[in-house]
C-alpha cells in the first residue's frame, strides 16, 4: 500500500504520499512469485499502515473490499513455493488485532516480528496526536501479542516532545517503555511539520527539554534492548 488515511496530528504522510491506495492482491502476489524466480527468498510486505489493507477506503476492486484483508493476504503470501520467509512493517494499533496475531502464529513462514508505533504513554497527547487508541488500549495489545507469540520480537516508535507535552506527560511514557520492554525503539524529538494540524500548535516544549527527555529514553532502552529479556504477559493494572 501507499499513502495513509490516518492524519495523525504530527505527521506530513497523507499530505505527500495520499489517502491510504492498496496495490491489488493479485498484483503484490505476482510481484512476488517473480522475485522468487529470481532468487530471493525472502520479501517484506511494506506499507505505512499494512493492517488497514483491503479497508474500502483504499481498496483498488470490489473483490479487494469483499475478501482480500490483510490477513488473508498474510495467508496466500505464506503458500508461495519457494519463499522462505516473509515478514510486513508498519502496523498501526487501531488496526492491529487478535486475529492478526493468531494468524503471524499459525503461518510458519512469516517471522514472528511486529512493530508497533505507541509514540506516547500519556492519554492526553495520545488525543493530540489523533493517534485513536488509549494507553490500555495499547498494552491490552501487547499483552495478547505476547500471550499468543511468546518468543515473538516487539518494536515500537517514540516521539519526545510533542507540543504541550509535561513531565508528567513523559513520565508516562517512560514508564511504559520500562514495563513493556520491547526489543528495540525508534526514538524521536518532535518537530514540527507544514501542513500537519501539530504544525500549528506552538512548539512549546524547549530543544534542551526535549534533547534531555530524548537522551533518558534512548538511555533506557539501551538499557532493555542489551539484557536478555523474558517474554511474559504485562500485567495490566
Amino acid at each position: 500500500s501507499e499513502g495513509c488515511s490516518n492524519h495523525c496530528s504530527y505527521c506530513v504522510v497523507p499530505y505527500v504520499r495520499g489517502q491510504l491506495h492498496n496495490r491489488n492482491h493479485k498484483e503484490v502476489l505476482k510481484e512476488i512469485k517473480e522475485a522468487v524466480g529470481g532468487g530471493i527468498t525472502k520479501i517484506t510486505l511494506l506499507g505505512q499502515n499494512v493492517c488497514a489493507y483491503g479497508a474500502e477506503n483504499g481498496a483498488q476492486s470490489t473483490e479487494d473490499r469483499k475478501g482480500i484483508d490483510f490477513i488473508r493476504l498474510l495467508e496466500m503470501v505464506n503458500e508461495i513455493k519457494g519463499l522462505n520467509e516473509f515478514s510486513f512493517v508498519t502496523s498501526h494499533p487501531r488496526d492491529t488485532s487478535i486475529d492478526l496475531f493468531k494468524a503471524m502464529a499459525a503461518l510458519e513462514k512469516l517471522k514472528k516480528y511486529l512493530h508497533l508505533p505507541v509514540q506516547s504513554g500519556s492519554d492526553r497527547i495520545l488525543k493530540m496526536m489523533n493517534r485513536g487508541y488509549t494507553r490500555k488500549f495499547y498494552l491490552d495489545l501487547i499483552d495478547n501479542y505476547r500471550k499468543i507469540l511468546e518468543s515473538a520480537t516487539l518494536t515500537t516508535d517514540i516521539i519526545a516532545g510533542f507540543p504541550t507535552e509535561t513531565e508528567a506527560d513523559f513520565l508516562q511514557t517512560y514508564n511504559l517503555l520500562k514495563d513493556i520492554k520491547f526489543d528495540a525503539a525508534y526514538i524521536f524529538k518532535y518537530s514540527p511539520r507544514s501542513y500537519t494540524e501539530a504544525g500549528n500548535l506552538p512548539d512549546d516544549v524547549p530543544k534542551e527539554e526535549k534533547e534531555r527527555r530524548h537522551g533518558i529514553i534512548l538511555e533506557l532502552q539501551k538499557k532493555i534492548s542489551n539484557k536478555p529479556i523474558k517474554k511474559e504477559s504485562v500485567n495490566i493494572i
